[in-house]
């Protein structure tokens, strides 16, 4: 673009920013992060934005605090993408210090960063403070959407409680998806829960018959409890129904 003599404006460096952050081109990142100072863009909120939200989809969380910090005024796009890098790649606590400085500099958090802040709970294994969150998405008129009830669940099932879990799914006022069973079910395993995690299989195959890791998760989940023959069942099932088994493929 630029040897064709087309003119760069902060749009143009938006975009390529948000392009690299998607397919984790940090090298390209780089190299665009120098062309917007040499270019003069580098207090452009736009460009700045663009810049926090490349390197913590790069995965790296203390440049893109750099930028974050460099800058005079944030807005909620900011917050977000800090927010979520840090939730997303091992910084679970400074997430939750970010959410909570940004309830203080008065930024009104949407669904994006309420996930980002449940996701971080989850990962500290934080359950207190995400159940505190959670309501008060719904006090302050968020609707909560499938995501966030998974994140909750998450919440729940990393702690062991996985009746707590359950009821939680049993009692939410929007129809449950996939992405919920699919936490209590990842939680079974690790807990060990043969008969919620039957449930839980039950409901993700009505709603994903085709998914291999349902009838996989819960074999092993029945093979880990020492149901062999149930297990065995299981992927008999799976065999009947054709659904194979895609390799590397993982909800965790």
């Amino acid at each position: 673009m630029r040897r064709a003599g087309f003119a760069i404006d902060f749009f143009t460096f938006s975009s390529v920013l948000k392009a690299l952050g998607n397919s984790s081109a940090l090298d390209e990142g780089k190299q665009t992060h120098a062309l917007v100072f040499k270019t003069g863009y580098i207090m452009n909120l736009y460009v700045q934005n663009g810049l926090v939200s490349m390197y913590a989809r790069c995965g790296k969380i203390e440049d893109a605090k750099k930028v974050f910090s460099s800058m005079d005024e944030h807005d909620l796009i900011s917050w977000n993408s800090l927010l979520t890098g840090c939730a997303q790649h091992g910084y679970g606590r400074e997430a939750i210090q970010l959410f909570e400085r940004m309830r203080e500099s008065g930024v009104k958090p949407n669904g994006t960063t309420f996930l980002a802040a449940l996701t971080a709970c989850s990962h500290v294994g934080l359950l207190e403070k995400g159940l505190e969150y959670f309501d008060l998405m719904k006090h302050d008129a968020f609707l909560p959407q499938d995501e966030h009830y998974a994140c909750v669940v998450d919440l729940y099932g990393r702690a062991g409680f996985l009746h707590e879990a359950e009821a939680f799914i049993n009692s939410m006022p929007i129809e449950q998806g996939p992405s919920v069973y699919k936490a209590l079910l990842s939680a079974c395993q690790v807990h060990g829960n043969k008969e919620i995690a039957v449930r839980a299989a039950r409901k993700l195959i009505e709603l994903c018959p085709n998914d291999p890791a349902i009838y996989v998760l819960l074999a092993n989940v029945l093979a880990t409890e020492g149901s062999w023959n149930d297990a065995a069942s299981v992927r008999k099932l799976m065999c009947d129904k054709g659904v194979r088994k895609k390799p590397g493929n993982s909800w965790l």
